[in-house]
C-alpha cells in the first residue's frame, strides 16, 4: 500500500477554514483510494478522533491523523512558535515511514515544504505535490522574501494543484511546462440534511454569515454598514454572524453594539451543528472585499453555502463567480457597496419565486461539486 503524507504546520482544531479543508480533503482522498494509506500530519494537539469529530467526520481504515512534536502559540493567544521543532520532527518521521513511490503533499505552507525539499536525499524517491491556495506574489509583491520562498517551492514540486482558475493562470505563466491542475473546492454539506426555514410570521428577514472574521472577509464592513443596509432596503432585517474565535466575537459585539435585535454574533459552531443553527435564517451572505488575495483564492463558504438550502447573496469577485454564477445560484453585488447589497436583499425579500429558483439551482450545483469527484480528480492529477 502506497503512502500519501499530507503535511500541515497548523493546529487542526483552530477552527479555520483551512483546517477544515485539510481534514475533509484527506478524509475523501482516503475514501476514494483504498490502495493508499493517507497520513494527515499536523503540528497541533488534537488526537485523530477529536480532529475528525470537529469536522463532523468519522474514522477511516486507511486514514491516520497524527500530530508531531511542536512549539506553537495558540491561535489568537499568547506564546511563541518555533517552527524548527515541528520541521525536524517531520524530517525524522519521513525518514522512518516513507517508501519509494510514496507521495508528499502540502497545502499553502511554503516554509515547511521548502525545508523538506532542502533536506538532501529526503524526497529523492517521493513524488511531491504542492497545493496553491494563495500566492505570495499577489499578496506581498514580486520582490518580497515570501515570494522568493514560494518560487523555490513551486520549482521543487513535481505537480502543482490550485483551487481557482485565476491562481492556475498565474502559476502556468511563471512555470510553463509544470504539471498543473485547478480542482476548486467542494461542498461540505448535504442539502437533504439542511432544515427548511422555520419560525413565526412577522419575523424579520434574517441574513447569516458563516466563516472567519479577518478583515478581507468583509465582516467588519458588513457590521459597520448594517444600519445603512437596513435603512436602504426598507424592510425589517436581522444579521446573524457565525464563526470566528469567541474572543473576537466579543470584541465585535462591543465595537458594533451587536446587542439589539438587528444583529447577533453567535461565535464558533462545529460544522456538524451548523445546519440546525440556520432554522430561522432566510439567506446567506458572502461580504468578501476586493482586497489582496480575495479575488484569486477559493472561498470555502461559496461551496458550502450551496448545500445549506438557503438563497445566497455574495460579493462579485472572480473566485466567487467561478462557483456561484450570477442570477443562477446567487445574487452578486459590488464588493463593499452597501446600497447594492441592500438592493439584492430587498429582491430576495420581495420575490419568493426567485428565492425558490436560486435555492433549487444551488442544490443542483452542489451535486456537481462533491468531495468524491474532487478527490478522484486529485489522485488523477498527481499521477506520474
Amino acid at each position: 500500500m502506497r503512502n500519501l503524507f499530507f503535511v500541515v504546520n497548523q493546529d487542526l482544531g483552530d477552527g479555520s477554514a483551512h483546517a477544515l479543508y485539510c481534514l475533509r480533503h484527506c478524509w475523501w482522498l482516503a475514501k476514494t483510494n483504498s490502495q493508499a494509506m493517507v497520513h494527515l500530519i499536523h503540528s497541533g494537539r488534537l488526537a485523530e478522533r477529536e480532529a475528525l469529530g470537529a469536522a463532523g467526520l468519522v474514522s477511516a481504515a486507511n486514514l491516520r491523523v497524527r500530530s508531531l512534536p511542536s512549539i506553537r502559540k495558540p491561535r489568537d493567544g499568547r506564546g511563541v512558535t518555533i517552527n524548527a521543532v515541528f520541521f525536524w520532527a517531520m524530517v525524522l518521521d519521513l525518514r522512518k515511514q516513507q517508501h519509494p513511490g510514496d507521495i508528499l503533499a502540502c497545502a499553502s505552507f511554503p516554509k515547511l515544504f521548502q525545508f523538506l525539499c532542502r533536506r538532501k536525499g529526503l524526497l529523492r524517491d517521493m513524488r511531491t505535490v504542492y497545493e496553491v491556495h494563495q500566492l505570495a506574489a499577489l499578496e506581498h509583491g514580486p520582490q518580497a522574501r515570501q515570494t522568493a520562498v514560494e518560487r523555490e517551492v513551486l520549482e521543487c514540486a513535481d505537480v502543482v494543484v490550485t483551487t481557482t482558475n485565476a491562481l492556475l493562470d498565474q502559476v502556468r505563466a511563471s512555470f510553463p511546462g509544470k504539471p498543473t491542475a485547478a480542482l476548486g473546492l467542494a461542498c461540505g454539506f448535504d442539502p437533504r440534511a439542511a432544515p427548511e426555514r422555520s419560525g413565526t410570521s412577522g419575523e424579520p428577514f434574517t441574513l447569516a454569515y458563516v466563516g472567519s472574521l479577518y478583515e478581507e472577509q468583509g465582516v467588519r464592513w458588513l457590521l459597520a454598514s448594517w444600519p445603512e443596509i437596513v435603512a436602504t432596503a426598507g424592510r425589517p432585517l436581522k444579521l446573524v454572524v457565525i464563526g470566528g474565535p469567541a474572543s473576537a466575537c466579543e470584541r465585535l459585539r462591543v465595537e458594533y453594539g451587536a446587542s439589539d435585535n438587528t444583529m447577533e454574533l453567535r461565535g464558533p459552531i462545529p460544522p456538524g451543528r451548523l445546519p440546525e443553527q440556520l432554522r430561522r435564517v432566510d439567506a446567506l451572505v458572502i461580504p468578501a472585499l476586493k482586497m489582496g488575495r480575495m479575488p484569486y483564492v477559493a472561498i470555502t463558504k461559496a461551496y458550502d453555502y450551496l448545500g445549506l438550502n438557503r438563497s445566497i447573496v455574495a460579493a462579485d469577485l472572480p473566485s466567487i463567480r467561478e462557483v456561484l454564477r450570477p442570477g443562477q445560484e446567487a445574487l452578486l453585488f459590488a464588493p463593499g457597496d452597501c446600497r447594492d447589497l441592500a438592493a439584492c436583499i430587498r429582491t430576495l425579500v420581495d420575490d419568493a419565486d426567485l428565492v425558490f429558483a436560486l435555492t433549487s439551482r444551488a442544490r443542483e450545483r452542489c451535486a456537481t461539486l462533491s468531495w468524491t469527484q474532487r478527490a478522484k480528480r486529485w489522485w488523477e492529477a498527481v499521477q506520474p
